[in-house]
């Protein structure tokens, strides 16, 4: 079998594995930024309230006693931009969850399975308000019942499911326009239920199994909405934020309403996301989108792997294919080859699938130039996605010319 004509795995496989990471306050704490402050901050405050003699008395008491006051949104006061909360499940007080109104809402189908969260997504119909919704649903004994609550209970998870409601509650407020709208959340004797706004078109990996075959047409067809991934992903830097799990399925689209025929990209999914930039032996996310520097033993800048995730989740979209099945090293032929020939030497060598022609032959050159500095495999040399922490210290993917251009 020719392995650069299959690249190492079915195309386009839904679920590439997740590496677990082990949340471990104790060993990590003395690393700048290596340690999840998010769980960290939240355990921490309710050990404390537990040493002052509180009970469990239900999530809505157990959320007062650990979560810190979050009323307005915060500035930097150096720049004046706005920041997120440092600990994002303080976007979300849990005191806000509300009594499940089964009668108000209609299942429409099941969109998605929730595997991580024990759960589903489901398409329902508000009927009140006539409007389609998505519903992700979760087991009460696996949510539980505030952020404190899920982490004592689940201290090795490195999805947290408040935290994702939090981070979504504070873009919401910050009118962020690359999130969906967190519509509420709702509990049951069984389940919870978080409600956001529909994303018409499905995620990104189901877009892009459609469409134009790959080349120039795909390129132009792909510009505008990689465009708005790239600036979104680049404003949630500015607020402090790093989504550490972008990939195909972390990223929805929908059509505009009334007569605006374009798509509009929604991010999702921050339940891995930090605002600290600086990590360390801390491995996050799909195996296919992990920047090497992951599998050392160095620090690394969460911002960098950002970009490095949106090179490969670019890579996908406007081939069809991954690039690779793994960048841990000796974990796939693909990116060794990469490692030591060159990402061109690569697309010079890699076959498009179920085609005889190279993959080269179906890029213009200026998207070869963004793609090549997104997935460069050293830090220092991979582009930015021009976040102003930056300044002109740094190249950008704007200062290329595809994401103004595409493929012209």
């Amino acid at each position: 079998m020719d392995y650069f004509a299959f690249g190492g795995k079915p195309f386009l496989s839904r679920f590439p594995p997740h590496i677990p990471g082990i949340f471990n306050p104790q060993d990590q704490a003395q690393q700048e930024g290596g340690v999840d402050t998010n769980a960290l901050q939240a355990l921490q405050a309710f050990q404390k309230a537990q040493g002052a003699g509180a009970k469990k008395e239900g999530y809505a008491a157990r959320a007062a006693s650990s979560r810190p006051a979050y009323d307005d949104l915060d500035v930097d006061d150096d720049d004046g931009f706005v920041k997120a909360p440092r600990a994002l499940h303080q976007g979300y007080d849990a005191n806000e969850v509300s009594q499940w109104p089964s009668s108000r809402f209609e299942v429409i189908r099941k969109l998605q399975d929730a595997t991580r969260n024990r759960g589903q997504v489901v398409l329902m119909k508000n009927k009140d308000e006539n409007r389609l919704v998505a519903v992700k649903i979760m087991p009460n004994r696996w949510v539980g019942t505030s952020h404190s609550d899920f982490v004592i209970e689940h201290p090795s998870e490195t999805e947290l499911p408040w935290q994702d409601v939090g981070c979504v509650r504070f873009l919401n407020n910050a009118k962020y326009p690359y999130a969906c709208e967190l519509l509420g959340v709702y509990r049951d004797e069984e389940h919870t239920y978080v409600v956001t706004t529909f994303a018409t078109e499905g995620d990104l990996f189901s877009w892009c199994e459609g469409g134009v075959a790959p080349g120039r047409e795909r390129e132009l067809a792909v510009q505008p909405i990689a465009r708005q991934i790239m600036e979104g992903v680049q404003q949630l830097h500015d607020f402090g934020i790093v989504h550490r799990d972008l990939s195909l399925e972390n990223v929805l689209i929908s059509a505009a309403e009334g007569a605006d025929p374009s798509l509009q990209i929604k991010i999702i999914d921050f339940s891995m996301a930090s605002t600290a930039r600086i990590f360390r032996n801390c491995i996050r996310g799909k195996a296919s989108y992990q920047a090497p520097e992951l599998h050392s033993d160095q620090e690394y800048d969460a911002y960098l792997t950002d970009a490095f995730s949106l090179g490969v989740t670019l890579y996908a979209v406007l081939l069809k294919d991954y690039p690779w099945l793994s960048t841990r090293p000796g974990g796939c032929k693909c990116f060794e080859y990469v490692r030591k020939h060159g990402f061109r030497a690569y697309l010079q060598k890699r076959k498009l699938r179920n085609s005889s022609q190279r993959v080269v032959e179906f890029m213009s050159e200026p998207l070869v130039c963004l793609l090549e500095g997104l997935l460069s495999f050293e830090p220092s040399e991979r582009l930015t996605l021009g976040e102003r922490k930056w300044g002109n210290s740094r190249r950008s993917i704007w200062d290329l010319t595809w994401l103004h251009q595409g493929s012209i």
